[in-house]
């Protein structure tokens, strides 16, 4: 789906203006701790790559061109939003990165 269209009416599946896929399985995060999450946050070998600052960089890479991740803010009818802002989360995984990306135990 590479439509700017909002996704509504709801349950309308999210669009966005850019090509995509799914994320591997492996990236999934149902069922997992902080800690599990935050592991594998800043495990390149399991979050396409990334150092702390490319997580930022896809963050904003991502939002430059209409995709998903800040569609969390924006979901449409019926869904809640995260929060705070995206640039907020933004913000704070540049605080995460500069602190050496610490995990909960």
């Amino acid at each position: 789906m590479t439509s700017t269209q909002a996704n509504e009416p709801a349950p309308s599946p999210p669009r966005a203006g850019i090509d995509w896929q799914l994320a591997p399985v492996d990236f999934i995060w149902f069922g997992k701790s902080g800690a599990e999450i935050c592991a594998q946050m800043k495990d390149p070998k399991r979050n396409g790559g990334r150092d702390a600052a490319g997580l930022v960089e896809h963050l904003r890479h991502d939002a430059s061109l209409s995709g998903f991740i800040p569609r969390g803010w924006a979901p449409g009818a019926g869904r809640a939003t995260p929060p705070r802002t995206f640039e907020d989360h933004v913000k704070d995984m540049a605080v995460w990165g500069a602190a050496g990306q610490p995990c909960p135990n």
